[in-house]
């Protein structure tokens, strides 16, 4: 007489248990791609809003000497939100605009607390082309823009 079989083997839980585990695995590592880009792409658009601010600053001389957050804000050309730039770019760090001390023409943008070398990397690779120099070191984005 053939005995009835009642539930699952522990082969099939073992199979069912590995392809749910893979599952997850698998939308973790895609949730923290688009959380990176998310981050990168409001990075971006602050540098952008921060760029065309400082265009709207610079005076007929070309010279940035002067320009700050709170500058750019006190003249409208950037939100008021962003004016004393205190945690806020997209990890929660201070952002910050400023005169190269080096060319007086040119103006650098910083921001602070990226966690990760790969979305600091990937800020430096967007610049690369359009800014005159960019770099990430510690956790600081910088790009230098030329007037």
């Amino acid at each position: 007489m053939k005995r009835q079989q009642n539930g699952f083997t522990f082969i099939e839980v073992l199979a069912v248990l590995s392809i749910i585990a893979v599952a997850t695995v698998g939308t973790l590592v895609l949730r923290d791609w688009a959380m990176a880009n998310s981050r990168v792409s409001e990075a971006r658009q602050l540098i952008t809003t921060l760029q065309s601010g400082a265009q709207l600053w610079r005076p007929n001389t070309g010279i940035y000497t002067g320009i700050n957050m709170t500058e750019l804000s006190s003249i409208g050309a950037i939100p008021v939100s962003l004016a004393d730039g205190v945690e806020k770019n997209p990890w929660g760090g201070n952002v910050t605009i400023g005169v190269d001390v080096a060319d007086l023409t040119r103006y650098t943008i910083s921001l602070e607390s990226i966690p990760s070398a790969s979305e600091g990397a990937r800020l430096v690779k967007e610049y690369t082309e359009t800014a005159f120099s960019t770099s990430f070191s510690g956790n600081t984005f910088t790009a230098t823009f030329q007037g």
